[in-house]
């Protein structure tokens, strides 16, 4: 199997895992969509990390009827994609220490997705957004936590074939 094909059959893959988690909710649209995407952020670089957070949201939100209406689950949608982009682009900038690398993309990938977002569509939605500090804490930690975890356990060699140009 030459490179194209497996960066293009791990990407389908993963967005295969994104719809599963799309589907195991936290609150309304907030579920476990995101750790396929990051798993994808660190494997398959920026772009696609970007294209599975997007996607990502947009099936949870779909499937949860988006609770939010449409174009605030747009506007989500692409702070996940720049979440997935600067965890990614974080992460291989710091790659020569693996742990400093971790915690600080995890960091920024919590600071876009709880803070930031919250700021982002406060003119949106008013002071009824701060409800969902705690759930999307929660899910931020939990998708990070897993995506961690399976990282762990692919071979580097795998990680170095796919992510090769």
């Amino acid at each position: 199997m030459n490179n194209a094909t497996k960066r293009l059959t791990t990407l389908a893959i993963l967005l295969a895992l994104c719809v599963i988690g799309a589907n195991i909710k936290i609150l309304g649209s907030i579920a476990l969509d995101s750790f396929p995407a990051f798993i994808g952020a660190i494997v398959l670089g920026p772009a696609a990390g970007a294209f599975l957070g997007f996607f990502g949201h947009m099936i949870s939100a779909l499937l949860s009827g988006f609770p939010s209406s449409l174009p605030i689950h747009l506007i989500i949608a692409a702070i996940m994609a720049l979440c997935m982009f600067a965890y990614s682009w974080t992460r291989r900038k710091l790659a020569k220490n693996k742990l400093a690398a971790s915690v600080v993309s995890m960091v920024v990938a919590y600071i876009i997705n709880v803070p930031l977002d919250i700021v982002l569509l406060y003119p949106l939605m008013g002071p009824g957004i701060f409800v969902l500090f705690v759930p999307l804490t929660l899910a931020t930690v939990v998708n990070l936590g897993l995506s961690e975890i399976v990282i762990l356990g692919i071979p580097s060699k795998y990680k170095e074939f796919v992510s090769a140009k």
